[in-house]
């Protein structure tokens, strides 16, 4: 099982990131699938840092490059939900594949986290 979420505002967030890791745990292959682009290293320390933190290989971050996600998905049809905070983003995916794309804003909304469950526990039954 393939999951992936956006860093900036989404795995940024520490919420978010106690998640990941906890589906790591769950052995839940986990991914960062991020429209930053690869060879900005000064900016991506704080990327590289947290996906150490969760332990999330670094083979398993994808960075778009400024490309819209879908396009990568469009490639990668295999992810159960991507978890993003861009409305255009997530409406672009549900829109043109079959992978699940996830809102997780605002803040305070949480129910992002019970939507990935469901999607989860729905592929484990």
């Amino acid at each position: 099982m393939k999951v992936s979420f956006d860093y900036d505002s989404t795995l940024s967030r520490r919420s978010i990131r106690r998640f990941a890791k906890f589906l790591i745990q769950e052995g839940i292959e986990v991914w960062i699938v991020t429209s930053r682009n690869l060879h900005n290293s000064i900016m991506n320390k704080d990327l590289f840092r947290d996906a150490l933190h969760i332990n999330l290989p670094t083979h398993h971050i994808h960075f778009t490059e400024m490309e819209d996600k879908v396009i990568f998905f469009k490639e990668h049809n295999d992810f159960l939900f991507h978890l993003d905070d861009d409305e255009h983003e997530i409406n672009m995916i549900n829109k043109q594949t079959n992978v699940k794309g996830i809102l997780c804003w605002p803040i305070k909304d949480l129910s992002w986290k019970e939507k990935c469950m469901e999607i989860i526990n729905e592929k484990i039954i």
